[in-house]
């Protein structure tokens, strides 16, 4: 039996990386701390995604079915991990405190950041990881046993950290928690029925308007709802932008039989790209130096990804 723990160890590796680095959420020296790192390479996103990416080979799902999957893992992270949700000010971007708080919610917040979280978090990652790991990109890469290994301590810690009140978080109740996963449960059960839609196929042509387009979307999900909840749109104009917005990417996701595994990629490296220079251009503002250097190296290794795929297309003669 082929063992897969090259991808796995990827995954536990990489996705914090693109994640908490990528967006100056912690700073180099408290992210390499060893308790910090490891926490968020197990429990925080490696596990979790990898145990999502386990559900959706097992059920062929395709990356309509990912995105449902990216937004429960918004919900972990954010809504049960973090605790963001429940904010009502001091909430990590600032314009959303105090905006649309209801029933103990900041629910406009929740409803960004787990977007964010749904294309960031998981599913740039797992088409990373499937883009370099070609062989072990359709196959389970856990067992029974090791899913297990993974779920139970997940789950555990998960509803510990919740439960449990901090110096920035009091304590989560009972009923947000099983909100939560009430919320996770029906997201994996319409992933599942959403099914292939749009598969992930292997390298096909290269349309360099996928970088562009991934560039467009940091705009639209992120920049898009920051200028929104600083003006401070009515809340009905607030989430009907996020509903068409959220209805417009299923469609055209939904709408197409397959996808190449490498346009993809080249999408997600536009969206991380812009999220590195326009973090870049305000870390510079600020002066902090720290971040200028990450922002720098995100940039200069996205640019090396985007010659490593035109290097590859162009090698097949499949660049338009």
């Amino acid at each position: 039996m082929r063992s897969h723990w090259k991808p796995v160890i990827a995954v536990l590796l990489t996705a914090p990386f693109l994640t908490e680095l990528l967006s100056g959420n912690l700073p180099f020296s408290a992210f390499f701390q060893p308790q910090n790192y490891l926490f968020l390479a197990t429990v925080g996103y490696g596990f979790p995604i990898v145990l999502l990416r386990e559900f959706a080979v097992r059920r062929h799902l395709g990356l309509a079915g990912l995105f449902l999957l990216g937004l429960a893992y918004g919900i972990f992270n954010e809504g049960i991990l973090a605790k963001t949700f429940y904010l009502s000010a001091n909430v990590p971007i600032g314009t959303f405190s105090g905006y649309g708080f209801t029933f103990g919610m900041e629910i406009p917040w929740a409803i960004t950041i787990s977007i964010w979280h749904a294309l960031h978090s998981f599913i740039y990652p797992v088409v990373a990881i499937s883009y370099f790991f070609p062989k072990d990109r359709e196959t389970p890469w856990l067992t029974a046993r090791a899913i297990s290994c993974l779920a139970v301590p997940t789950a555990a810690i998960g509803a510990v950290v919740f439960l449990l009140p901090t110096k920035d978080h009091p304590a989560g109740n009972h009923g947000l928690l099983i909100l939560m996963l009430a919320l996770m449960g029906l997201l994996l059960w319409l992933a599942a029925r959403l099914g292939a839609r749009a598969a992930l196929g292997g390298p096909h042509k290269l349309r360099s308007r996928a970088f562009f387009l991934g560039a467009l979307a940091f705009f639209l999900l992120l920049l898009v709802p920051i200028l929104l909840t600083f003006v401070k749109v009515p809340l009905w104009f607030f989430y009907g932008y996020n509903l068409l917005l959220v209805s417009l990417i299923l469609y055209l996701i939904c709408h197409r039989r397959c996808l190449a595994i490498n346009e993809v990629l080249l999408f997600a490296v536009g969206d991380d790209a812009a999220m590195a220079a326009f973090g870049l251009a305000t870390t510079i503002a600020a002066g902090d130096f720290q971040r200028i250097a990450s922002n720098t190296s995100f940039l200069l290794l996205f640019g090396w990804v985007v010659l490593w795929l035109r290097k590859s297309a162009a090698r097949d003669g499949e660049i338009t």
